[in-house]
């Protein structure tokens, strides 16, 4: 089975309603067997428009993850989110 991987990038514009966003996800994350490869941390930015954060996660497979985001435990962070305090891209990406 091929891991898979949440590649998000994100512009976050309210630290501080954000962080309730990833006090709810990323303990949920790790709780669902996922591995956080990177959650902020230094970024240069080479093409495109300029973010703040970018995250990587390992999931186990392409399922798990798209199962993972549609969790009721992953939508009590989610409801912190809206365009005041974020604006982000998410996919998964399947690996090699």
């Amino acid at each position: 089975m091929k891991k898979a991987y949440w590649v998000g990038v994100v512009n976050v514009k309210n630290q501080e309603e954000y962080k309730k966003y990833t006090d709810i996800a990323g303990p949920a994350l790790i709780s669902a067997g996922a591995k956080i490869l990177s959650r902020g941390g230094r970024i240069i930015n080479l093409e495109g428009k300029e973010m703040n954060r970018l995250v990587v996660i390992e999931f186990p497979s392409m399922d798990h993850a798209e199962n993972f985001y549609h969790s009721e435990e992953y939508k009590k962070g989610l409801k912190f989110l809206n365009i005041n305090v974020a604006e982000r891209t998410l996919n998964i990406a399947e690996g090699l």
